[in-house]
């Protein structure tokens, strides 16, 4: 009986021996073939994202140098350069930085406003690229670490108007580079396992831990993600049982994030309902006036504001902003925003001296890189007069029921809460007119004439005054709608980019209203010792 056990126990030393040899040749001809595949794909995956980012970071820099001539040549170029260059960055993480540069060295984009107008610098340690074929006779590529830094010129008729600089960090090579290392990695380590399984699965010893094995990944399929496989065999059947505990491991980290991610989208619903009872919950009615708003945000929260706000002396006052972002933090800042408006409101500030005090207000409050821009104005139901002034916010739309011609009415300021008041109150001025009937005004946000559609072109302001021009005569309602229904057929499946708002005041006609005609009263003009409207 013992020479039996004796016998049986020497078999199965052979077993194991020949087991083990025909694992490890599997194993080390699996790890040759991968080892050299591996080698020759890193190699020639290097050599081409290099060659990518390259060519990439210098057609950006040619395409963003086409952007800015436009804006480049205009009075006050930061204004438009600004939110663009924050869209690319936001695009793209790779890249750092984006420098525009006028003729004369200052810089007119940048994504923080306070650079503007400051001499540019090149950064230190930049070296020119060995290799500049591809490039230019006037465009450079240089490189630092794993940052390449191209500079192209701006031009106009031939004439170089200014420079683009941009920074494009190579980490993200870097990045791919060692994922695509892993992921051999992992083929490998796959691949070995998978061997060692074949060979393994000659030996009887094998058909224990493989229904170990079996167990585990059935109750891990069912759900039972908190399920160990523990297996006492050969290393290679321990690497693949710990590979599926590291796989029920993160599929339960998975389920978690997905769990907390239910939760806050539930906080961000609440937050919508909340943004919700910010706004007007309704319109108020005036005799004479017809008025409606619309409002949607691109995310479930938006930065976008509106208020219609009742004052004494039957006078209405009228705001719409636009917060520099969107969810949550954009929502925060609107909340601000919209107490303080209320507040300095009823306090009874006109328009100008309104975003002169919220101004500084907000420079205590708000955090760098942030601001909004502003639109107040005050109806006064009885004289029809409306007196506005705005903060860098979109010039309004006028439509003059007279002779149905359409007016883009701008102003200079700047937007709120970054410049301090000596700044801000050089360009904020105060404007008046007297409505007639049949005049319109339209204010909206940026989110309007910017909607792209699926080629990235944009809505923009001419198509606004054809719809003002067309639809004006039929009412506030049937404007906006006819806004709505425009944008929708325009942007067609393309998601929404920006927030919206739109605010729309129109005067009726005296039919509409019920009471006689004003005659050839002199409405519509700018009052005397009021600058003039620059439009369109």
């Amino acid at each position: 009986m013992k020479e039996r056990e004796d016998d049986s126990q020497r078999c199965d030393m052979k077993a194991i021996n020949l087991k083990l040899q025909i694992t490890i040749f599997v194993i080390l001809l699996i790890a040759g073939l991968v080892t050299a595949f591996s080698l020759t794909s890193a190699r020639i995956q290097q050599a081409t994202l290099l060659e990518e980012v390259r060519q990439k970071v210098v057609l950006q820099g040619r395409n963003l140098a086409l952007n800015y001539a436009k804006p480049l040549l205009h009075e006050d170029p930061e204004f438009e350069l600004h939110p663009h260059i924050r869209r690319v960055l936001r695009g793209d993480r790779n890249i750092k930085k984006i420098v525009v540069v006028d003729r004369e060295g200052n810089i007119k984009g940048h994504r923080e406003m306070k650079m503007i107008d400051v001499p540019f610098k090149e950064d230190a340690g930049f070296t020119i690229v060995g290799d500049m074929s591809g490039l230019a006779s006037d465009e450079s590529l240089k490189i630092r670490d794993d940052v390449l830094l191209v500079s192209t010129p701006i031009t106009d008729q031939d004439e170089t108007i200014g420079t683009v600089f941009i920074e494009y960090s190579t980490a993200g090579m870097a990045r791919t580079l060692a994922e695509g290392r892993k992921r051999i990695m992992w083929i490998g380590l796959i691949a070995l396992g998978v061997g060692a399984l074949m060979s393994l699965l000659l030996a009887v010893l094998i058909a224990r831990p493989v229904n170990h094995l079996t167990r585990g990944a059935e109750l891990i399929g069912q759900g039972r993600l908190d399920t160990r496989i523990n297996v006492k065999s050969v290393r290679e059947m321990n690497i693949l049982a710990d590979t599926f505990n590291r796989m029920a491991s993160s599929l339960e980290k998975s389920r978690n994030v997905m769990k907390e991610k239910e939760r806050l989208d539930k906080e961000l619903e609440i937050a919508r309902s909340i943004q919700k009872t910010l706004l007007p919950s309704d319109i108020p009615e005036a005799e004479k006036f017809d008025i409606d708003a619309y409002y949607n945000s691109a995310e479930l929260v938006g930065g976008d504001y509106y208020d219609i706000i009742p004052l004494v002396n039957n006078r209405i006052m009228f705001v719409v902003g636009d917060v520099a972002g969107k969810g949550v933090p954009g929502l925060v800042v609107m909340a601000m925003a919209r107490m303080m408006v209320r507040d300095l409101a009823q306090r009874g500030e006109n328009p100008a001296r309104l975003l002169r005090h919220l101004n500084a207000l907000l420079l205590k409050d708000i955090r760098n890189n942030m601001f909004l821009t502003m639109f107040c104005g005050v109806l006064d139901l009885e004289s029809n007069g409306f007196v506005w002034a705005s903060a860098a916010h979109m010039p309004f739309v006028y439509f003059r029921g007279r002779d149905q011609s359409v007016r883009m009415l701008r102003t200079k300021a700047k937007p709120l809460g970054i410049f301090h008041d000596e700044i801000f109150n050089k360009g904020l001025e105060e404007y008046r007119l007297t409505f007639e009937p049949g005049d319109m005004l339209l204010q909206y946000t940026d989110g309007l004439n910017e909607m792209r559609d699926r080629e990235g072109a944009e809505f923009g302001l001419e198509r606004v005054e054809e719809i003002v021009k067309r639809v004006a005569p039929r009412g506030a309602a049937d404007l906006l709608a006819a806004i709505k229904e425009s944008l929708d057929e325009f942007r067609g499946e393309v998601p929404q980019s920006d927030d919206l708002t739109l605010l729309a005041l129109r005067m009726r006609q005296p039919v509409e209203a019920g009471v006689p005609s004003d005659g050839d009263e002199d409405h519509g003009k700018v009052s005397p010792g009021i600058r003039n409207w620059s439009g369109v």
